[in-house]
């Protein structure tokens, strides 16, 4: 047989059942029921896992019943708060009313959209003409026509004429009957301001400045009302005159 050893632990005991007359005694004032060793400092009352009973009622010792204050003379009128709350008198509410703007304002306002409109308005229709001619003459501007002067053409080869602006420069250019080789050269005035480098330059030949019958070649500059007349003398055109 082997060695008995005690056991570790103590043996539980029960818990006994607490009698009619401790719970009596329990449910007066003067009872207090002792403190558990296995919760110490927890609230007097509330009994631990090693009470031996199940309380219906428990009246904690620490809770005491209000005791009203007695008046020192019954007739008195009750007391009431020493302190009181005062609230400042609460001001209506006032609508601000909107500001009126001077009629001038209105007057200025209305001059300022007109000048920026007329403004808008003149720079779109720049933009708009210098675009069709753009469309029309391009880039040097640039002028072609067909006419028979008298320069050695006929109804079936006329003659070619070129009518350019070249930086402001006038130059037209006659190609007699169409032969390249007699091609010449007409040197026009020379164009100054802002934008003349894209003024068109046009010619016709129906004016005769001389009354003399032969077709006079007259260079149109586009913004201006005087034409630039080169007289024929049968072979080219001769000596400048401009009329009004």
């Amino acid at each position: 047989m082997g060695k008995h050893y005690p056991p570790p632990f103590p043996p539980v005991e029960r818990r006994k059942t607490a009698t009619a007359e401790d719970l009596a005694t329990r449910q007066t004032q003067e009872y207090s029921p002792p403190a558990s060793p296995h919760r110490v400092g927890h609230t007097p009352g509330l009994h631990g896992e090693d009470a031996p009973y199940l309380s219906e009622k428990i009246i904690r010792p620490g809770r005491k019943k209000v005791v009203e204050e007695e008046l020192d003379y019954p007739d008195d009128p009750p007391r009431h708060r020493t302190t009181a709350r005062i609230y400042p008198p609460v001001k209506p509410t006032r609508r601000l009313e909107r500001p009126r703007l001077h009629w001038l304002v209105f007057v200025g306002l209305a001059m300022f959209i007109m000048i920026v409109g007329w403004l808008t308005f003149s720079a779109l229709s720049s933009w708009w003409s210098v675009t069709q001619d753009d469309w029309q003459y391009g880039r040097p501007r640039t002028y072609q026509t067909d006419a028979v002067v008298g320069h050695g053409d006929s109804a079936t080869n006329p003659s070619h004429f070129i009518a350019m602006n070249l930086n402001g420069q006038v130059l037209v250019i006659e190609i007699p009957g169409g032969n390249a080789a007699k091609a010449q050269v007409y040197i026009g005035p020379h164009l100054f301001g802002a934008g003349e480098d894209l003024a068109p330059v046009t010619l016709s030949f129906e004016e005769d400045c001389h009354g003399d019958g032969k077709p006079d070649l007259n260079i149109h500059i586009q913004g201006s009302d005087k034409i630039i007349c080169y007289p024929n003398n049968g072979k080219t055109f001769t000596t400048t005159q401009q009329q009004p």
